[in-house]
């Protein structure tokens, strides 16, 4: 689920928030990109195309953790306990734990991550993380042990009676660094894990099939997409954030003048101002709970997502009702549209927050080193 980051504190100590606003520049000095069977990858489990998760490790003996790779933040956050988060107990001018975990190898500073609607406290902690058979060495993530709202977390154990370890963050800006706090994937850039600061995703749309999705790391795999990826820019550093020129549905167009959008792995939805996104719902004739006639999705109309190109051409990515109606993961009797408002009062910056049923459709290429994202018409594998 999307939660846009506005704050980092460590406790005594505060960083001020900053914003950044960032124009792409080619360069040809870049790393080439490896052959596709050398690339690490990680193989996702698809729960009722609402959440994907992969399989990592931490430590010596190692332990292996659940997680959702999450491209709106940056931060490797494992929480082993959702419904009951360990209690903090403060004596005099400091916190301590009221368990230890043996997965811990480092030190006991706290750290809080504030988001708009909820606040994250936990322990930075370091040791050796594998993710993709690459051994990341010496890096911090946090130990969650407290949350504002359980809500969040429950968000993902609830669907499918499945609990997950934690998420992982993959926004690897380094404007995002706190000290010694650093995205996984900046260190495997750094520790020359990966010969090109890239990752792309694969996600599969059938929820039985074996193969859930693909995360890649340096570099892309076109086994699992057709042509050519369209680069478009990220227009703001520190997230995935990209520019969209409109969208239309018939005769109707939304973000006319243009808008800003992120590209988020965690959310099932596609998440728009309450105006717009009530009018399109309206026009692919919902209900009053979002559900539509499981038989009319074949009729369902076209939307298009205008995004600008390279070169000052604008490219069409298309959704279908096929990409934007799924089964209610808690009865799949009934089909909903992904089309949401916004939860809570997002950074007024960002309009749109297209997630997992664009990323579906349109297979999804993170370039740190050009500040680019690419897309390209998924396959089905």
């Amino acid at each position: 689920m999307f939660r846009l980051l506005v704050v980092v504190t460590v406790l005594f100590m505060t960083t001020d928030a900053q914003q950044y606003h960032w124009t792409w520049q080619t360069t040809d000095n870049l790393p080439k990109v490896p052959p596709v069977h050398n690339l690490p990858s990680v193989h996702l489990t698809n729960i009722d195309n609402v959440i994907y998760y992969g399989t990592i490790s931490i430590g010596a003996p190692p332990q292996n953790f659940k997680v959702v790779f999450d491209t709106s933040s940056p931060y490797l956050r494992i929480f082993k306990v959702l419904k009951n988060p360990v209690a903090l107990v403060r004596t005099k001018n400091t916190y301590i734990r009221l368990e230890f975990n043996p997965y811990i190898i480092n030190k006991s500073r706290l750290l809080q991550v504030r988001y708009l609607d909820y606040n994250v406290t936990g322990f930075l902690s370091n040791g050796t993380v594998n993710i993709a058979n690459l051994n990341i060495e010496r890096q911090t993530f946090l130990e969650v042990v407290n949350i504002s709202d359980e809500h969040i977390l429950e968000l993902y154990s609830n669907i499918s009676n499945r609990k997950f370890d934690g998420l992982l963050g993959l926004s690897c800006f380094d404007i995002f660094t706190l000290n010694e706090i650093k995205p996984v994937f900046y260190n495997m850039i750094q520790q020359e894990l990966v010969s090109s600061g890239i990752f792309s995703l694969y996600l599969n749309r059938n929820a039985s099939a074996d193969l859930g999705g693909k995360l890649i790391f340096g570099g892309s795999d076109p086994a699992y997409y057709e042509g050519n990826l369209t680069y478009v820019a990220v227009t703001r550093r520190g997230y995935w954030q990209i520019k969209i020129i409109n969208i239309q549905l018939n005769n109707f167009t939304w973000c006319e003048k243009s808008c800003q959008a992120i590209v988020d792995t965690t959310t099932w939805k596609i998440i728009g101002p309450e105006k717009d996104v009530s009018h399109i719902n309206r026009l692919i004739e919902t209900n009053s709970q979002g559900s539509v006639d499981c038989n009319r999705i074949s009729q369902l109309p076209i939307i298009r997502f205008n995004l600008p190109g390279f070169n000052w051409v604008n490219n069409t990515f298309v959704l279908t009702g096929n990409d934007y109606i799924i089964r209610d993961p808690h009865d799949k009797n009934t089909c909903v549209t992904v089309f949401r408002k916004h939860e809570s009062k997002y950074d007024d910056y960002v309009k749109w927050v297209l997630g997992m049923p664009f990323i579906g459709r349109y297979y999804t290429e993170f370039d740190v080193d050009r500040g680019r994202v690419g897309f390209a018409l998924a396959k089905n594998v």
